[in-house]
């Protein structure tokens, strides 16, 4: 963490930015932007600095429409650059570049969530509680790690990103980490393809990445019930997770203003994704909605909104592992698809889809569920869209019961 001048700063290490700076950083933003901006003090720390959340979009949209995202920094007090990289997004997301994000996204922003850590350059909290690791089953003991769940709670974020900075690293390689997932799901894949964007945002900007998961020891917590922030994400709500690094150290690092510069970077190729739509999904947005199984033979939330997709999506995941069966019959013909699904979860009263596709640009001739033929319908029947070379469907059933479902598809 290198050492600069500032307004507001640590008499014991001349730390930059403190819990001060970043207050009125965000008080000047929402002063000058307040149709945009809203500041809220979620809890104080241990010894009661402000732990902050400014929340960032285009008020004018719905906010039904909106995907979530929360990035969090300062989760570890002497790492720099998290901190300032936050701001700095804070700072982008206001200006005409950033437009289409808001008028799409709900962006909450957490610049410092360890401000007694950062006061005195230490990783942990006074208490010497890794914020990033206090998640167990009964909820976080620390204000700090409560302050960020209390948050999440409330979003339910499709995304969630965790700023770090490889302190002791000093000019060497930047990070973008994603964490274990769970298996027969596309989202190692996906995360390795987003974070690659990211981390090739970051090479543009001018200091080298490189990225990988998050699979050496420690990072689940102190046990199998206290995972780190990331992974307790991305149990919890399937949101799209990060962690990213940014090489730093006292005596050497590389200029500020490059590593803000990167840090910056790897997050608007993030947010770029939430303005788009994958190929093999319906709705634009991050590819989120696919809560089980590939994108060939899966389970997805259902939902005309992404409020609604969203609640439909944490619901399905939270059952995920009572999909007992999900199968074609086979061999598979090319215009008629056969599927049997048996589950034995709890009832989900916000429904979900089961998707298949087919070889070719297809029209759909019919479509039945235990017997009974279904109608268009993008939350009570099915649907169809097309990738470059194949017919997607999916099968939406509004109330998902705990019983065996036949599904056939024909196809002309």
């Amino acid at each position: 963490m290198s050492r600069r001048s500032a307004t507001v700063h640590s008499p014991t290490t001349g730390v930059y930015p403190l819990a001060a700076d970043i207050e009125a950083h965000l008080q000047r933003l929402h002063r000058k932007h307040p149709r945009l901006v809203r500041v809220r003090r979620v809890t104080d720390s241990v010894q009661g600095r402000p732990i902050l959340a400014a929340t960032i979009t285009d008020p004018a949209v719905p906010a039904r429409d909106k995907e979530h995202v929360l990035v969090v920094g300062g989760q570890h007090g002497d790492e720099e650059s998290g901190r300032l990289v936050a701001l700095a997004l804070a700072d982008w997301l206001l200006t005409k570049p950033a437009a289409e994000t808001l008028r799409n996204q709900k962006i909450v922003i957490m610049p410092c969530v360890n401000p007694d850590g950062a006061e005195t350059d230490s990783h942990a909290n006074v208490d010497g509680v890794f914020p990033n690791r206090d998640h167990g089953p009964a909820g976080a003991r620390t204000p700090e790690g409560q302050s960020v769940e209390i948050v999440a709670n409330e979003l339910q974020p499709d995304v969630f990103v965790d700023l770090h900075a490889a302190g002791g690293t000093g000019c060497g390689v930047d990070m973008v980490l994603f964490p274990w997932t769970k298996p027969y799901t596309e989202d190692e894949h996906l995360l390795h393809m987003i974070a690659a964007d990211m981390a090739a945002a970051g090479e543009r900007a001018g200091i080298p990445q490189m990225t990988f998961p998050l699979t050496w020891p420690g990072w689940s917590g102190p046990g199998p019930d206290a995972p780190s922030t990331t992974l307790w994400h991305y149990h919890r709500f399937k949101s799209l997770v990060f962690l990213t690094e940014n090489t730093e150290h006292n005596d050497h690092a590389y200029p500020l203003r490059d590593r803000v510069r990167a840090g910056l970077a790897k997050l608007k190729a993030l947010l770029a994704w939430g303005n788009r739509r994958h190929p093999k999904l319906r709705y634009p947005g991050y590819p989120t909605m696919l809560a089980g199984g590939m994108f060939h033979r899966g389970v997805v939330a259902l939902g005309k909104t992404a409020a609604a997709r969203r609640a439909s999506r944490i619901a399905v995941w939270r059952n995920v592992t009572k999909f007992d069966r999900l199968d074609y019959h086979c061999p598979q013909e090319a215009k008629r698809k056969v599927i049997e699904l048996e589950y034995s979860g709890e009832p989900l009263p916000a429904g979900a889809g089961i998707q298949t596709f087919a070889r070719g640009k297809l029209e759909v001739a019919s479509v039945t569920l235990d017997g009974r033929r279904l109608r268009q319908s993008e939350t009570s029947g099915y649907y169809t869209f097309h990738d470059s070379c194949a017919t997607f469907t999916v099968l939406a059933i509004p109330r998902l019961e705990p019983r065996a479902y036949h599904i056939e598809i024909a196809y002309r």
